[in-house]
């Protein structure tokens, strides 16, 4: 290591990290979306366009992508531009480092596990969204701006049959209510459960397109659901549904670097421990 630095010099290293932390940061925003499907289909295409023109005599091929890597920053910035205005316009409002402290806290926890539970209890639907390293800004935009504390009270509220947002989605950031009545992507996915409405689609849809928790609560079946990553885990209790929501909001620390407890089973294995006792499907 000593050697390294002898001959790249501090500055160097500096220049180094920097810019790991930049492509880190950029790999994390963009990670699950379909802006991360563009990323790497081009990378494919440019990769295997480049080998061909290197390995075979094509002139023209060869020539075509050397004008394509002089303006790449260019192409880049025109294919995701919507991307690149909603990053730098969050950046001043989400902290490059987030904490948990405000997602997973146990009031916040208590509030949205309760509200669901009580929701479910008078059969009224409900589809929450708690956003976690993938910023929503997207669909925050489309929505009802509310910037309010997570209550029991005000989900209730927003959900009630009479209020005009109530078949909108609502969606946490950073431990506030963002925005209530937003329009969430619907899943494409061919196998999933016929008895599924809208609303369990979307749920499963966001949680597809981006990392973010999606709680679906059925006002046909009275039951709740929690989607991620496009898994579903149906038909839990308050008590469940907080427990589950903790360990996925607990797992960002442990991708964010810093070492599991031991003592800890990883998320992913409660989760199947979960669906192979039947609770979900």
């Amino acid at each position: 290591m000593s050697e390294l630095y002898n001959k790249l010099g501090h500055w160097a290293l500096i220049d180094i990290a920097i810019i790991a932390m930049i492509i880190y940061r950029l790999l994390l925003l963009i990670r699950g979306t379909r802006a991360m499907q563009m990323v790497l289909g081009i990378l494919m295409t440019i990769g295997f366009a480049f080998f061909i023109s290197q390995v075979y005599p094509l002139t023209t091929l060869k020539w075509l992508m050397d004008k394509f890597y002089s303006s790449i920053i260019i192409i880049i910035v025109i294919l995701f531009q919507e991307d690149i205005r909603r990053v730098l316009s969050r950046m001043g409002k989400k902290t490059v480092f987030p904490t948990q402290e405000q997602a997973s806290s146990r009031q916040v926890l208590d509030d949205i596990a309760r509200a669901a539970t009580g929701l479910a209890g008078k059969k009224i639907g409900a589809l929450i969204v708690i956003e976690r390293n993938i910023i929503l800004s997207r669909y925050v935009d489309i929505g009802i701006l509310i910037d309010g504390r997570i209550s029991k009270e005000l989900l209730v509220s927003i959900f009630h049959p009479t209020s005009p947002i109530h078949d909108g989605a609502v969606i946490i950031q950073q431990g506030r209510i963002a925005a209530a009545g937003c329009f969430l992507p619907l899943t494409r996915d061919e196998d999933v459960d016929p008895n599924f409405g809208t609303r369990h689609r979307a749920a499963i849809g966001i949680s597809q397109e981006t990392d973010a928790l999606a709680i679906a609560v059925s006002e046909e079946t009275s039951t709740i659901s929690l989607m991620v990553d496009g898994k579903v885990a149906r038909n839990l209790d308050g008590k469940e549904l907080r427990r589950l929501l903790k360990e996925s909001l607990n797992t960002e620390t442990e991708e964010s670097g810093e070492r599991p407890s031991s003592t800890k089973t990883p998320w992913m294995d409660k989760v199947r421990s979960f669906l192979n006792r039947g609770g979900a499907k």
